[in-house]
């Protein structure tokens, strides 16, 4: 029904393209249409068990595997294979500031992004943390480390109120690789989407002034998670605070409140409850392309 125009990392510039979806005339007004299908499926499963293994322990096997099978890591995979990979499955829910994982632990499971965010934080000597990647909804996390049979170099956070993910056991993962070759070009093209990740972080921090960073990173997170309304707005359902925004584009706090602040009074965007309210996208994609102040 909808289909990405450009990606953040595909253009030299944000234009209004790169944020735009094409639609069919029966298509409701946001564009994340399996979060009626999909989502709900995550959702009943993380009702009735938390903890519970997809597969004899699961309220439905066949609904654990289409929710797999929306996730960017394994979606297009065989139906056979999903359901293999379903049984090694477990979903955990965690809360604001806990930790999924910590710098040194060993790699053993792929993690895909049910509901919620996490960060990837990095330990600074100063004892301040650096945000280095957020991942969200159908999104996979930490799977280099995965794939080597490593140790994870940073760790992993819980960015939202709540997060709920999948962890799937990787030795079922990489032994699947090994006899189906599908699994490992899904494998493939999750780390380039990890890559495009990290270009995304690099475009951002060096984007220039602080208004052109946080018009950056905001025009990335539309292109990853935003939901495009029909009179061209953008909602991004994102509950970033301020600290973790300035984090994000390596501001002060104070600084990034005031930009906020005087976007919010020029009629560009609206911060509400569930994210943020982009009503003037054209203005975040100029911002990108001002001359700084000398």
């Amino acid at each position: 029904m909808w289909s990405n125009v450009a990606s953040c990392d595909d253009i030299g510039q944000f234009d209004r393209a790169s944020l735009v979806r094409k639609r069919c005339v029966e298509a409701p007004r946001v564009r994340r249409l399996w979060r009626g299908s999909e989502f709900a499926d995550w959702a009943h499963m993380s009702s009735s068990s938390v903890t519970a293994p997809f597969g004899a322990h699961a309220p439905s096997p066949p609904r654990a595997e289409r929710v797999l099978s929306s996730s960017k890591l394994l979606g297009g995979l065989p139906a056979p294979l999903l359901g293999e990979l379903a049984r090694s499955a477990a979903l955990r829910t965690l809360t604001r500031g806990e930790y999924l994982w910590r710098p040194g632990d060993r790699a053993t499971h792929f993690t895909l992004v049910q509901s919620g965010l996490l960060k990837i934080v990095r330990a600074l000597p100063d004892g301040t943390d650096a945000i280095v990647a957020i991942f969200g909804p159908r999104e996979s996390a930490g799977d280099a480390a995965v794939v080597e049979a490593g140790a994870y170099p940073f760790a992993a956070v819980v960015m939202s109120d709540v997060a709920e993910v999948i962890r799937i056991e990787a030795r079922c993962v990489l032994a699947a690789m090994q006899a189906d070759a599908s699994i490992a070009l899904a494998m493939n093209r999750a780390l380039l989407g990890h890559t495009r990740t990290l270009h995304e972080k690099i475009r951002v921090m060096s984007a220039g002034a602080v208004p052109k960073r946080l018009a950056t990173l905001l025009l990335c997170l539309a292109e990853r998670f935003g939901d495009e309304l029909e009179g061209g707005e953008v909602m991004i359902p994102l509950v970033v605070s301020r600290g973790e925004l300035a984090c994000l584009i390596g501001a002060r706090v104070e600084t990034t409140i005031r930009v906020i602040r005087g976007w919010e009074k020029a009629g560009v965007l609206v911060t509400e409850a569930s994210g943020f309210f982009v009503r003037d996208v054209n203005a975040l994609v100029e911002h990108t392309k001002s001359v700084d102040a000398s």
